[in-house]
């Protein structure tokens, strides 16, 4: 019988499936290989596993039914685990039905006599807030003027969140455009300035008793004191994509999954 305190964690994110950008055809090979791996214990998804910000909700999880039979399946084999990102962020409201996965802001393993925690990361990104990543969320529609209407009337309507949350006024009219604009930008291109700064933040929050699994800024890496991980993202602009994480019970391996072959991106043995 398996052990299961001593089977590897796998863990990726920022798949944004639905996403012009968004590598589907590798996932599905990915997740084909995951299912092979006999020593696989827990497979994590951090967050972004789907775009709400850019497509309808619906049609994300109608055209990507391949994926979610594919995930149903490691189900059988494995713990399957899902962690919300911000562009995936309402689907911590499905819960209390018979859906197949439920979905947490974030996730505790105990595993190989250590803590790990996966977070997707706009915890530490200061302009992303529950407010707007909601509202982004409800789209519902692939046309994207008709999108940033109905995300303009539920922040500022009568009885949008502005007026709900009675936010501030530092939170008008202009300071609200441009924080929108912002948000749809690339975390490539929107991260530049600030994602050192959001990994300071990370390291600080995994403190010194527990290994914090990340995504968001799809920038993967493994920090020095083997404390903090970025798992990436699967999105072609990325200048490094397809990569995953391997968490195992002596090392932490940082991988990426290309022309359906895994290759090493980034190892070190934890201290």
């Amino acid at each position: 019988m398996r052990q299961m305190e001593t089977l590897v964690i796998i863990a990726s994110s920022d798949q944004h499936l639905g996403y012009k950008g968004a590598d589907k055809d590798s996932f599905l090979g990915f997740l084909d290989y995951v299912a092979q791996q006999a020593d696989v214990g827990d497979f994590v998804i951090v967050g972004d596993f789907v775009d709400m910000w850019r497509r309808d909700v619906s049609g994300i999880f109608l055209e990507n039914h391949d994926i979610i039979e594919k995930l149903l399946f490691l189900k059988t084999k494995m713990n399957v685990h899902m962690v919300v990102g911000n562009h995936d962020y309402h689907a911590t409201k499905l819960k209390n039905h018979n859906y197949p996965f439920q979905f947490f802001e974030n996730l505790e393993l105990k595993k190989h006599g250590k803590k790990y925690r996966f977070l997707h990361g706009y915890q530490w990104d200061d302009l992303q807030e529950p407010v707007f990543m909601e509202a982004l969320c409800h789209v519902m529609s692939d046309n994207v003027g008709g999108n940033l209407s109905s995300i303009w009337d539920m922040i500022h309507g009568r009885k949008g969140f502005l007026a709900r949350y009675k936010l501030p006024s530092g939170f008008g009219r202009v300071r609200t455009v441009e924080r929108l604009g912002s948000l749809r930008k690339r975390p490539e291109i929107r991260l530049k300035e600030t994602r050192q700064d959001i990994e300071k933040k990370a390291h600080r929050a995994a403190g010194r008793d527990a290994i914090l699994v990340f995504g968001h800024t799809h920038v993967p890496f493994i920090n020095e004191t083997n404390t903090v991980v970025n798992t990436g993202s699967w999105v072609f602009e990325s200048s490094v994509h397809n990569t995953f994480v391997e968490l195992h019970p002596e090392k932490i391996s940082l991988k990426a999954f290309l022309n359906g072959a895994v290759r090493q991106v980034e190892t070190r043995d934890q201290l």
